[in-house]
């Protein structure tokens, strides 16, 4: 219950954050549907806070979904202009002929890791600390939680199974119920991001199988990006002077973690309060560099092609043209 009260402040907090700073009358309205209340989006958190948005004319308002698919779901329904997903969720949108384009980068590299329940990695009989290889084949038949079977936290971890010999079974929930899912032995491990993967490891429940942030997965498997901001094509074409002002926000956010670290990570503070100062601490050691590289390329977009194609789960994937998936950066 302690955890779960935790998650559920934090999540009040995240949904809050938005009205932290006041708007003018002139700035444009913009509503953002992001995947779920993970770290993922701590840099969208550090730049809400510190008022980037404001800044560049904008007057933010951000919606906490249950998966990246809902996210997107929401843009092409047209509820929300722009969505935060994985780009592994523009590329099954895209499969499907959905016209999303991915406007900036929100999460450098994989923010998700493996944590396994502390009593099945001790059965397991390999240390955490083993070949990467050796730690994927272990994963064979375990019962492991993750956002959805698009997720950003489940392809990449698929493909590097399945190269190393073995079958992960995931089941699908959303972040805030895994950890309790995996102390009442529901699951035997989760995928997912921080706070959700740290907290157990924090608590004693837990052992980090795998890290997402510190690039463990083979190169073949990495993703390049968790998380980034997409929109659909005609409201890119429509809205080009949103979309300047966003990409300036994003770009903003890489100075301001790059010069003033510190205040970067009082602003994420202010995002999490009911986050513990320890979680706080591994959370914008872990993650601040990624939070700040908001430009893809197609080659990006490429690798992210190939990871879909190695999970086996996203026919069609290796027809799609990695450019189109990208609105180009002036």
């Amino acid at each position: 219950m302690r955890f779960i009260a935790r998650v559920l402040a934090l999540v009040l907090a995240v949904c809050a954050s938005a009205a932290t700073t006041s708007a003018s009358a002139q700035d444009t309205p913009v509503t953002i549907a992001v995947s779920s209340s993970s770290l993922a989006y701590g840099g969208l958190q550090i730049a809400l806070q510190d008022g980037l948005f404001q800044k560049h004319g904008l007057d933010p308002k951000v919606i906490v979904m249950e998966s990246g698919n809902a996210a997107i779901s929401a843009v092409v329904a047209g509820s929300a202009a722009f969505s935060g997903a994985g780009a592994s969720e523009v590329l099954a949108a895209r499969v499907r002929g959905v016209g999303i384009v991915i406007v900036a980068n929100i999460y450098r590299g994989l923010s998700g890791s493996v944590v396994l329940a502390k009593s099945v990695a001790a059965k397991l009989g390999i240390s955490p600390t083993a070949p990467i290889e050796q730690r994927l084949h272990a994963l064979d038949g375990l019962a492991i939680a993750s956002p959805s079977a698009t997720s950003a936290y489940t392809i990449p971890y698929r493909s590097a199974a399945l190269a190393a010999g073995a079958k992960i079974n995931f089941t699908y929930m959303t972040q805030p119920a895994m950890v309790a899912a995996l102390q009442a032995g529901a699951v035997q491990g989760i995928s997912a991001g921080a706070p959700f993967s740290l907290t157990p490891v924090v608590n004693g429940d837990g052992v980090l199988w795998i890290s997402g942030p510190r690039g463990e997965l083979p190169p073949a498997n990495q993703l390049t990006s968790s998380a980034c901001l997409q929109t659909s094509l005609d409201f890119a074409k429509s809205h080009p002077e949103t979309i300047s002002r966003l990409r300036a926000v994003f770009d903003d956010l890489a100075a301001l973690i790059k010069t003033n670290p510190e205040q970067a990570k009082v602003m994420l503070g202010k995002a999490y309060p009911q986050l513990a100062a320890k979680l706080l601490d591994a959370a914008f050691s872990e993650s601040a560099a990624n939070w700040s590289q908001p430009r893809m390329t197609p080659a990006d977009i490429r690798q992210e092609i190939k990871v879909q194609v190695g999970a086996g789960t996203l026919p069609g994937a290796d027809k799609l043209d990695p450019a189109a998936a990208l609105l180009p950066w002036p």
